[in-house]
């Protein structure tokens, strides 16, 4: 009851098959590696337990740290309105937000200053190793104002539960507002820090 026709045609028909999904499939693969031409940069560093944010690319260039407010500080900070209750979930509410533009492409460099950590946003469709030693990129298009979650996704250490990501999308008018602010803000900090090193020695 053998029939080579059919034997071969239900083995090579499956094989053209995947042939044909597969060559566009590598292409898209190869696309979804390529960083576009980006508006802004931001750098990441994972830091046991906290992401480190830096702006390079706009003027004055300043660093801040993020940090998980634990729940008396995030009680304290709906309290005094700094943030709204349904921007500050348990376990993700931050001390300092990242915040970018909104309809702007973003790239994100992402690194690490002590063991490996994975950056990982859902909204953003991000997710990308922290490696000591490597700087690594991705980016994102936020298309809509709000605050956009995300956790460190690698098993780090003792806290590795408590490093939340938090970016919050922004028009362009208070974006520019927040770098200005910004950058007196965590240049001061800088400074303070600077000077109470000093004093140390």
């Amino acid at each position: 009851h053998e029939n080579t026709k059919v034997e071969v045609a239900w083995t090579v028909i499956p094989v053209l098959i995947l042939v044909v999904i597969a060559i566009p499939s590598f292409r898209l693969l190869k696309l979804q590696l390529e960083v576009p031409p980006s508006d802004i940069t931001v750098k990441v560093t994972g830091k046991q337990w906290y992401w480190s944010y830096e702006y390079p690319q706009d003027g004055g260039a300043f660093t801040f740290d993020s940090l998980m407010l634990d729940e008396k500080q995030r009680a304290e900070a709906i309290a005094g309105n700094k943030i709204a209750a349904a921007e500050a979930p348990r376990l993700l509410a931050v001390d300092n937000e990242a915040v970018v533009p909104v309809g702007k492409i973003v790239r994100v460099q992402v690194t690490a200053a002590d063991v490996i950590h994975k950056f990982t946003v859902p909204s953003f469709g991000v997710k990308i190793d922290a490696i000591p030693g490597r700087l690594n990129e991705t980016w994102f298009k936020a298309d809509r104002e709000g605050i956009y979650y995300g956790q460190c996704s690698f098993i780090c250490g003792q806290n590795h539960a408590y490093m939340p990501i938090a970016f919050r999308v922004v028009s362009q008018e208070r974006y520019a507002a927040w770098l200005a602010e910004s950058k007196q803000k965590f240049a001061n900090a800088a400074d303070a820090g600077g000077k109470v090193a000093a004093a140390g020695h």
